[in-house]
């Protein structure tokens, strides 16, 4: 009897093979558990370059219980997502996610390797958040973008959802993901802190 199929041997075997080309791309950042509104929920496997992809793994003993939560925090930031799925959830997956997310089944294989097959291709998401974008930001790094922009010190002491808010406010929603982006990707201390502050 095949062993089951362990979140780690999707993720291992998702890094390895298909998100291989990303990780060697010197201007991508490829980033486990990338936590979305403050830790809340998190992203499997973010991939970070002209875009924000999110990668969502649901292996054999995972439940779906969580899934519709976890869309909809995807769908507020990312650009595109994939759900890669044990065989034994795509029916109930295919229901439950909305139409511009990839789809990739997985199974072992006899030999103990992990087969992947493309079900759906991804599509652009069209209805991302801009505040919950500028919640992907720590504290520090939109105090230091609002300070360069001339914002008040009275300002500059509100609390982060005001500075989230009005870094919303004064950039175009593309502007604001490209800053995002590259403030993730320019990011030197990602595990000295859990979550931001």
């Amino acid at each position: 009897m095949t062993p089951r199929l362990k979140d780690e041997d999707l993720r291992a075997a998702a890094l390895r093979r298909l998100l291989a080309g990303a990780q060697k791309c010197a201007d991508t950042l490829v980033l486990e558990e990338l936590g979305l509104t403050h830790g809340t929920s998190r992203v499997d496997i973010a991939v970070i370059n002209g875009h924000i992809r999110g990668v969502e793994i649901k292996a054999e003993a995972d439940s779906l219980e969580r899934l519709p939560r976890q869309v909809n925090a995807y769908g507020l930031v990312v650009d595109r997502a994939t759900l890669i799925a044990s065989e034994r959830h795509l029916p109930a997956a295919l229901e439950l996610l909305p139409s511009w997310w990839g789809v990739v089944s997985a199974r072992r294989a006899a030999n103990g390797s992990v087969v992947f097959r493309r079900l759906r291709d991804e599509r652009a998401n069209r209805e991302t958040d801009a505040i919950s974008l500028a919640r992907l930001m720590w504290r520090d790094e939109v105090h230091a973008v609002l300070s360069g922009m001339g914002c008040t010190p009275q300002l500059l002491r509100q609390p982060r959802a005001s500075l989230y808010a009005e870094l919303a406010r004064r950039l175009p929603k593309a502007q604001l993901a490209t800053l995002v982006r590259t403030t993730l990707k320019s990011r030197t201390n990602w595990r000295d802190r859990s979550r931001p502050s």
